[in-house]
């Protein structure tokens, strides 16, 4: 493919920009953890576990380890801890006792709405600070580059 930047044809094009791009992104979402997830006592795995059961009121185990991405000994050790701290309960399916049923407690209600405001408010600062009318071409591009991480790590999502 041509790069549009240097005109070169060639894979190797713009890696160092685009690395140096994606580790400064890195780096400003692990601040945008400490900023805004870490300052309510969870980790960024255990916010997100609770914004998706809240999204879909419960979960199968085996549901919230695929939309999180994770193998279901590291999410039954994620769940564990939120279990303990009486943000979730467990419970077995009534049709098939096999499946574990995770959803949200009152005190995990509480912690997850907390969460999404708080999510969404640093959402909002940063699309305020995108120029005006470029939104949705930041989108394609987003959208363009994750589908590009998932292509390059076959292990990911």
């Amino acid at each position: 493919m041509k790069c549009t930047k240097c005109n070169e044809v060639s894979n190797n094009c713009c890696i160092d920009e685009v690395g140096e791009m994606i580790q400064k992104l890195v780096r400003v979402f692990q601040l945008f953890e400490r900023d805004q997830i870490k300052i309510h006592g969870f980790t960024t795995t255990q916010c997100y576990t609770l914004l998706e059961i809240s999204k879909f009121g419960s979960l199968s185990m085996n549901e919230i380890s695929e939309k999180m991405n994770l193998n279901s000994s590291t999410m039954t050790r994620i769940l564990d801890k939120l279990v303990r701290d009486e943000y979730i309960s467990r419970s077995k399916d009534d049709n098939d006792k096999r499946i574990v049923i995770v959803s949200l407690r009152e005190k995990g209600i509480e912690a997850a709405s907390k969460l999404s405001d708080s999510v969404k408010a640093y959402y909002k600062k940063i699309i305020e600070n995108i120029p005006e009318g470029q939104v949705e071409e930041i989108l394609k591009s987003v959208n363009i580059l994750q589908k590009a991480f998932e292509k390059a790590n076959p292990n990911c999502c």
